[in-house]
């Protein structure tokens, strides 16, 4: 299964100008899941620092390096229900009788985007910007916590951890698209909703 993440962050910019660029820090939290099957949302959030070069009066770009935690969740998931020698349980008419599964799983990542950003200026120092650009991801490390997978045994049938990566098809590697929209205050604080595909 490849998984494909998407996420919403509020954040919060603080910028020190440096002549014809600023060295902008990040702070943000916010929500993401995945593409596919039922899974819910989990809370995220991310921290780092970018630059941000001015390429005329309304045009930015601005490279990062980010630090993300991102997660979701599969709860009730229907899976067939096996005893404690491993034997799939029947019910009265010969069936597999099923049971539910839960799994939370949470990925952090360290992640380089570049952003493009276009002001749109209403009275100096305020201007609304737009902004949207590539981004790759790498895995750092991360947990899934399972409940209620029967086909395990002894106290792992009723919880266990294991490691998010190399697990169901999920690569460490991540790539995809930024898009967002935010309002500068001034010159050292900035605030806005980014989303990534």
């Amino acid at each position: 299964m490849k998984t494909l993440f998407f996420s919403l962050f509020l954040l919060a910019f603080g910028c020190l100008t440096l002549t014809a660029q600023n060295l902008v820090f990040h702070a943000g939290g916010g929500w993401t899941s995945h593409y596919g099957g039922s899974s819910k949302i989990i809370g995220a959030f991310n921290i780092g620092s970018s630059i941000e070069f001015e390429l005329n009066q309304r045009w930015t770009v601005e490279p990062g390096l980010l630090y993300f935690a991102k997660g979701w969740k599969d709860h009730d998931q229907a899976v067939t229900l096996y005893d404690d020698n491993g034997a799939v349980v029947l019910d009265d008419a010969g069936n597999p009788r099923m049971a539910k599964m839960n799994t939370t799983n949470k990925a952090n990542y360290l992640v380089l985007p570049i952003m493009f950003h276009y002001y749109i200026p209403l009275k100096i120092p305020h201007y609304i910007y737009l902004a949207a650009g590539p981004y790759i991801a790498y895995g750092l490390g991360g947990k899934s916590r399972v409940s209620g997978d029967t086909s395990q045994f002894g106290a792992a049938r009723f919880f266990y951890d294991h490691n998010t990566f190399g697990h169901d098809g999920i690569r460490r590697f991540d790539a995809g698209l930024n898009v967002g929209i935010g309002y500068e205050f001034n010159q050292l604080i900035n605030a806005g909703i980014e989303g990534d595909f």
